[in-house]
Order: C-alpha cells, then structure tokens, then sequence
C-alpha cells in the first residue's frame, strides 16, 4: 500500500487516465486538500505498535495490546509447536518409506534368486524331457522291429509246420522233398508285416 508521501509524489492525472494503479475506489478517492492536509501530520509506519499514548490514539487499552501480544505469542509457540510435529511427521514417514524400500529390495533379491533358480530347474527337466523322448522314440523303434520279427517268426513257423506233411517222403519215391507252395494266408500275412 502506498504512504501518503509517496501518494503525493505521483501525478494524480497519469494515475486516473487507466494505465496505472488506482489505490482509492472512483466513489472515495481523496481530493487534493485531503491528501495535502494529511502529508502535514507526522505518518508513523505502525501507530498501534507503540505503547501508551498511541495506543489509546488506536483505541486499545493497555490491558488489550498486552493481551493481544501474549495471543500473538502462544500463536507463535502454537505454530512453532504444529511446525516440529509437522517435520517429525514427516522423518517418520520417510523413515517407514526407507525401511519399506530395504524391505522390497531384499525381497526383490530373494526373488531374483529364487527365479534364478527355478529357470535352472527348467533348463534341466527340459533336457531330461528331451532325452526320455529320444529314449521313448528309440524304444518304440525297437519295439516295433521285435514285433514284426515276432510276426516273422511266428509266419515262418505257421509255415513250416503246414510243410511238413508235404516234405515226407513219397512211397516209392526218390526221398526228395517237394517244393514248398505257400498257401493264401501266408501272402496275408507277409502284406500285414511289411505295414
């Protein structure tokens, strides 16, 4: 807010044209005279600060200034009391947020750990998968080739015991076997193993 010295000093016209700053509303502003007359009265930076005499000229009493100095002073110690509570608030949040961060770094390596190993336990039940199918398939091969010369066998067999009748001797005869003529089941049979 301006002095009324420095309200003097300003060009009362450049002050009304817009372009500056108004301190006074349009239905208040003072005149000339008011603003000469009051430049003649001594201008104190804070009348009610002072004690005695002024403070009857700002209308309070003793009694009132004092209370009103031992108000300001309990605000003061009030603020400066919240402010500390207010800043102790503040360390203990910040220290539970440094110990939640500890926390969530250990836990963090726990779990890096953890994770390190359970890709190591993939890594070789993977392997062991890969390896049991390289076996199972090697077995089913295997497997397959025993049956069919199973089947063989068990053809050869079927096959020879039919021949026998043919192969003895004839009565009369020069001992020398017949050749063998397979019959009908025995070309099934053969189909069937080469599938």
């Amino acid at each position: 807010m301006l002095s009324l010295q420095e309200a003097n000093g300003l060009d009362l016209d450049v002050m009304g044209s817009g372009f500056g700053f108004t301190p006074w509303g349009p239905d208040t502003c003072p005149t000339l005279e008011q603003l000469m007359a009051a430049t003649t009265t001594p201008s104190s930076s804070s009348p009610c600060s002072s004690a005695g005499d002024a403070a009857e000229a700002c209308g309070m009493t003793l009694e009132e200034e004092e209370a009103e100095r031992r108000r300001r002073q309990r605000r003061k110690a009030s603020n400066r009391l919240s402010a500390r509570r207010s800043r102790a608030r503040k360390q203990q949040r910040l220290e539970e947020l440094r110990g939640t961060a500890a926390r969530l770094r250990a836990e963090k390596r726990d779990l890096a750990a953890r994770l390190g190993l359970a890709a190591r336990h993939e890594l070789a039940a993977r392997r062991d998968n890969a390896r049991l199918r390289a076996e199972a398939a090697a077995l089913a091969r295997r497997y397959r080739e025993a049956r069919r010369t199973l089947a063989l066998q068990r053809l050869a067999q079927q096959l020879r015991s039919r021949a026998r009748p043919a192969l003895q001797p004839a009565v009369g005869g020069s001992g020398v076997a017949p050749a063998f003529v397979p019959g009908p089941g025995a070309a099934v049979g053969l189909a069937s193993l080469m599938t």
